[in-house]
């Protein structure tokens, strides 16, 4: 398990137009066109990811920007990697694998093998072992996910913290006014929660609610992302951008080649990142690991 931990670390996205990529990888530029990259938008998180996933793969694709154009793209397409929820949904030819990332939320009906997701949440068994140092007294996770939960993530999660000694409480909400009757319901049956990634699930309000709840209650709240993490949360355990490029590199590969390939692969490498005066602040039972030498 490779983990990387940040204090107060905030993913800033650069808006790049991806005219630059479209310069450098030309799809004029390949003899053929087997695979393709599509990205939702061509800046911010989803260029910086496609650069990492471009970066790995060491040759050029045909890309597209769905935010600038409608793609044309080439009946014979083998496989496609989407960046982004939009880009996963997009309606591709018959017999093309996609491969998509960066789209929480984002769930195939009935793709029957078509689709294989870099899953924007951590390797179940590597979030427990990570939450469970933290906080050695916790028994009980309550894990808030969108009402219906369609993710089979949960099963295996749970699986992963029994086999731990840890016992998950999934929270279905139909939205992120239920936050103040589900935490309330919440309190003395979980020694900390965990917010899936779920769009719909957060926003400003949504977030200050669970972190006022947090320090309270001194219940720690775990965020689905770094980036939320000084917005009130203890701790964040994320999949790593760079990691999910990378990943969706390799699954092209294989697809490429013929291989059979999972519905979900998790990245190799996931980041904690701490929200330190916050867990101090609000006395929060969480053992801070101790800082590299030489950190301020």
């Amino acid at each position: 398990m490779n983990i990387r931990t940040k204090r107060l670390f905030t993913f800033k996205t650069t808006a790049l137009p991806l005219l630059l990529a479209l310069c450098a990888y030309a799809p004029t530029g390949c003899s053929a066109q087997e695979a393709a990259a599509v990205l939702a938008k061509g800046s911010g998180l989803y260029f910086e990811t496609f650069l990492a996933f471009q970066k790995a793969l060491g040759r050029p694709v045909s890309t597209f920007d769905l935010s600038a154009e409608k793609p044309r793209l080439p009946r014979g397409l083998k496989a496609a990697v989407a960046f982004g929820s939009r880009a996963a949904a997009y309606e591709y030819p018959a017999g093309t694998k996609v491969i998509y990332l960066l789209a929480p939320g984002y769930a195939p009906a009935g793709a029957g093998g078509k689709f294989t997701g870099i899953s924007t949440l951590p390797e179940p068994t590597q979030v427990i072992e990570v939450y469970k140092k933290l906080q050695p007294a916790l028994k009980r996770l309550g894990i808030f996910t969108v009402k219906p939960a369609r993710t089979p993530y949960l099963s295996e999660l749970t699986a992963a913290a029994k086999a731990r000694g840890v016992e998950i409480f999934p929270v279905e909400l139909a939205g992120p006014q239920e936050f103040p009757a589900k935490l309330r319901d919440l309190a003395g049956k979980a020694d900390a929660f965990w917010l899936l990634p779920e769009p719909t699930l957060i926003n400003k309000t949504s977030l200050m609610v669970l972190a006022e709840f947090s320090c309270s209650t001194r219940l720690p709240f775990y965020a689905p992302s770094g980036g939320l993490t000084e917005l009130g949360a203890a701790a964040s355990f994320a999949p790593n951008f760079t990691e999910a490029g990378v990943a969706a590199a390799a699954a092209l590969d294989k697809a490429l080649a013929g291989q059979a390939l999972p519905a979900v692969i998790y990245v190799q490498r996931s980041e904690l990142t701490l929200n330190e005066p916050f867990i101090k602040k609000c006395g929060l039972p969480v053992v801070l690991p101790a800082a590299p030498a030489g950190a301020k």
